[in-house]
């Protein structure tokens, strides 16, 4: 179960980190799956390129031949129950799937995006309750600048109340809520604009921005083997680059509500 603290951070923020909520001893064991099938099927990309990467449907036999249940495990499972109610939502049949191992390239420099900031799951005006969550577990150690997920902390509760006032016809697509966010949300217009001479670091990842009632921050999700980081359907997030010297190893899946109309 979620304990009320890090229930507060989720419906805050719109994400939140569970320590070791998987074994670690599993985690690793399926990172060290991924690196013997790279190294049998030679999938390691060579050159210089801000995303080479072994692309995720390269990898999905992995993550196909393990339950959801087995690797997840009691802790996650009963977390997700907490945030979409028992009986809502279907434990997938297989793990998830593997997200692109972004390769190392230890002399680039790291910056916080600006084009790349997406949503997964619509956000429509009709949708009632969460329509899903997506879940990431850390396969390896994942370290800052590393090709961790960026989120956009605090996006959810904007969205929440920006696609409630468009209405009910409102189809909520990812383009469309970046449009809408950024000529109402000064912190996200700044996000999607470079500026010249501007330490976007500094800016953006520092501190949060107080706005519309949210704490508006960009958070990486980093973490040790085993941790899971749980985010809102609504989380606007974008991929980062690797300036670390291994490849990124994350499993994710998008587990889906049963019952929020429109989502």
């Amino acid at each position: 179960m979620l304990s009320p603290a890090q229930r507060e951070e989720f419906e805050m923020r719109g994400v939140v980190r569970l320590p070791e909520a998987v074994e670690p001893r599993a985690a690793c064991a399926f990172a060290e799956r991924i690196r013997a099938f790279v190294a049998e099927k030679k999938l390691a990309p060579s050159g210089i390129g801000q995303w080479l990467a072994v692309r995720a449907s390269s990898t999905a036999p992995l993550a196909k031949a393990c339950r959801f249940a087995d690797l997840w495990g009691p802790t996650v499972l009963a977390a997700l129950d907490d945030l979409l109610g028992p009986g809502r939502w279907e434990i997938p049949e297989h793990a998830g799937q593997v997200l692109a191992l972004t390769w190392p390239q230890p002399g680039q420099t790291w910056q916080v995006p600006d084009k790349v900031w997406h949503l997964d799951y619509m956000a429509p005006g009709a949708a009632r309750g969460l329509p899903g969550i997506q879940a990431f577990l850390c396969l390896d150690r994942v370290e800052s600048r590393a090709a961790a997920t960026l989120v956009a902390a605090g996006t959810p509760r904007l969205i929440d109340a920006l696609r409630l006032g468009k209405g009910s016809a409102w189809e909520g697509r990812s383009a469309d809520v970046r449009k809408a966010l950024a000529r109402e949300a000064p912190w996200f217009r700044e996000l999607t604009t470079v500026r010249a001479g501007e330490d976007r670091i500094a800016r953006f990842m520092a501190k949060p921005t107080e706005f519309g009632g949210s704490r508006l921050q960009v958070l990486e999700l980093t973490g040790d083997a085993g941790d899971v980081w749980l985010m809102h359907p609504w989380m606007l997030h974008a991929p980062s680059a690797n300036c670390s010297e291994r490849p990124r190893m994350v499993l994710t899946e998008r587990i889906r509500a049963l019952s929020a109309a429109g989502g």
